[in-house]
């Protein structure tokens, strides 16, 4: 047997914006199924003024799955990134945004590195009280049930990925759904499996108590419940997004983008 793969390697990443100078780095940490490709209608507003360094989590796109040494959880997903945080970006202040998965690693990474996050920027994740919030087991396992079933149809992780992603798409036309597609078919069964269970049992309220960062949650408008409102209306800042689904950064990126800037822009004031 060959030697096991070292853990000291950094995740796939691209660095972009001003080298010196910048008030404040951004780090861009994308969802589930997905890599940091899917970041292209925001990378040229925010490395403008900002260093921006976008990643690819382990499992996902340039990174392989055994960058990490144990099994994938949100807390070892975010430990990567800190790894890499520490490495390419040693001081100054950081704003993670995170689409959906990415949004409860940027969480995580907060609570890890309490000093160094300003601001977390939450894309559709966090908000989704039967996803995000802890499931106990009997829960997990019928959220994952339509998924398993479909891949032991098909054969095709990608495609049944795919086809629960589609559930959560308002702005079909927008979405360059062979570009997720082929994202998705790149992701391997187990570790995609395993992952979105782990995401299905991660405790966010837990995590939210113990992180002291701000989050800004923004999301389509027309899935925001009452339910998080009355539950995290005051840790949360919640922006609602018109017109959109879970993709909301590349379903209106016109609209989604300079909010996200915006938003940096006060934080960098």
């Amino acid at each position: 047997m060959g030697a096991p793969a070292p853990r000291n390697r950094l995740l796939g990443h691209g660095d972009s914006g001003p080298s010196t100078g910048s008030p404040i780095t951004v780090l861009l940490v994308h969802g589930w199924s997905c890599s940091r490709r899917q970041w292209k209608h925001q990378l040229p507003l925010l490395s403008r003024c900002y260093r921006t360094i976008d990643l690819d989590l382990p499992g996902h796109g340039d990174s392989p799955a055994d960058l990490l040494a144990e099994p994938p959880t949100v807390e070892a997903l975010a430990g990567s990134v800190v790894t890499l945080m520490k490495t390419r970006v040693p001081s100054g202040p950081i704003v993670v945004v995170g689409h959906s998965l990415g949004a409860a690693v940027a969480i995580e990474v907060a609570r890890q590195q309490p000093g160094r996050v300003a601001h977390v920027i939450s894309l559709d994740g966090l908000v989704h009280l039967g996803v995000y919030e802890k499931q106990d087991e009997a829960a997990v396992a019928k959220l994952l049930e339509p998924l398993v079933e479909d891949f032991r149809r098909c054969g095709d992780f990608g495609a049944a990925a795919v086809r629960m992603l589609d559930g959560f798409i308002s702005a079909r036309d927008r979405l360059p759904r062979d570009e997720l597609a082929a994202t998705c078919s790149a992701l391997d069964a187990r570790f995609g499996l395993d992952l979105y269970r782990s995401i299905l049992s991660w405790d966010m309220r837990e995590a939210l108590a113990h992180t002291a960062v701000p989050v800004t949650a923004m999301c389509a408008a027309a899935t925001l419940s009452p339910q998080v409102r009355r539950r995290y209306g005051t840790r949360l800042s919640l922006v609602p997004v018109a017109g959109v689904g879970h993709f909301l950064h590349l379903e209106a990126p016109e609209v989604v983008t300079p909010l996200i800037r915006g938003l940096i822009d006060t934080l960098a004031r």
